[in-house]
């Protein structure tokens, strides 16, 4: 990828349940967030944290999700996908092929790729879009909605979304890439029954990177409304680790200490544990999987929420930067510490 730039563009939302128990919440006494919550989050009632994702500007990127895996593989890793990997990334894909048409312009999801609490949604613009790596195309506004719900957790939780691309790929088609990522307290997963999902969309935008300032400008305005399925499925493997420790940091002084996590679980898409509530302010240090060549891959984003109604558990989950198969990992790594996992 020409550039990359770490930076917070998107949304945050909050899921159903979180919007109304936030009167409820704010009358609890809760300790700090262990975290600063992006502006658009509902700091009463829950930790939800995206962090920097890459948002990158593309031209002549694939224009697929089996290619754009394998591009982010390569990058990441310095080595091209195997076919187990590849293997993988199949199982999780899907072809969709919905479109709507708003004042000339026409969005289709091409494909989704779902993980155990990730959904890669790889949509198509038509029009003529300038292919310059300067500009970042995204939209003014985004949805997701779920039916059934998938959060079967009774305490609130949240989901956010992130580009990590957009831009006209090398079949010459504007094509945005979306991640959607919900908390779902390692509880549950979004393979375990078929949902109908409905993607809403405002105004497609774009803003040059290399001006000052961050002003977007409107390339087409538009509602989009786009229902389609997302397949029941298996994920495949779940590594699970009892209890572990590991370095950790309290943001607010930087003191530092070596913290218990529980109900470790890692799966393709994610890992989830649980703390204690009295060390939810400690946060642990970045955590990466270590694959046999040495290389690692690193998540790219997280929430955290209260597991239990008692809130005595807070539970977290990071996101893969991509679909991982596990039979090649050796290792979970957190900040210099590594923990041999097969």
């Amino acid at each position: 990828m020409e550039r990359q730039y770490r930076e917070m563009f998107d949304e945050v939302r909050s899921s159903s349940r979180l919007r109304e128990e936030v009167t409820r919440m704010t009358k609890m006494e809760q300790r700090p967030a262990r975290r600063r919550l992006p502006k658009k989050t509902l700091l009463a009632a829950a930790v939800l944290v995206v962090l920097a994702g890459t948002a990158v500007a593309a031209v002549g990127m694939p224009g697929t999700l089996r290619g754009w895996f394998a591009q982010e593989w390569q990058e990441t890793t310095g080595t091209a996908m195997d076919a187990e990997q590849l293997a993988l990334i199949d199982k999780l894909t899907r072809p969709v092929g919905v479109s709507d048409t708003q004042n000339g312009t026409t969005v289709t999801v091409d494909s989704v790729t779902v993980g155990n609490s990730t959904v890669w949604m790889l949509l198509k613009v038509s029009g003529e879009y300038a292919e310059d790596s300067a500009l970042r195309y995204h939209f003014d506004s985004i949805d997701l909605t779920l039916d059934p719900d998938p959060d079967e957790v009774e305490t609130p939780g949240g989901y956010g979304f992130e580009f990590p691309y957009g831009g006209v790929t090398e079949d010459g088609a504007l094509t945005l890439l979306v991640r959607y990522t919900i908390d779902l307290a390692g509880q549950t997963s979004l393979l375990t029954q078929s949902r109908q999902a409905t993607l809403l969309l405002d105004d497609l935008v774009c803003n040059d990177m290399t001006e000052s300032g961050d002003e977007d400008v409107t390339l087409a305005e538009g509602h989009w409304t786009l229902t389609f399925s997302l397949e029941a499925g298996e994920l495949g493997s779940v590594l699970t680790l009892e209890e572990i420790s590991v370095p950790a940091q309290k943001l607010e002084t930087r003191e530092t200490k070596t913290i218990s996590l529980r109900d470790v679980k890692i799966t393709a898409t994610d890992i989830s544990y649980v703390q204690p509530a009295e060390d939810q302010e400690w946060t642990p240090s970045k955590c990466a999987l270590v694959l046999e060549d040495g290389s690692t891959v690193n998540w790219s984003s997280g929430n955290s929420r209260f597991r239990d109604e008692a809130y005595t558990q807070w539970s977290s989950v990071w996101y893969w930067r991509m679909p991982v198969d596990l039979s090649k990992v050796a290792a979970l790594r957190f900040g210099d510490v590594e923990i041999p996992l097969n």
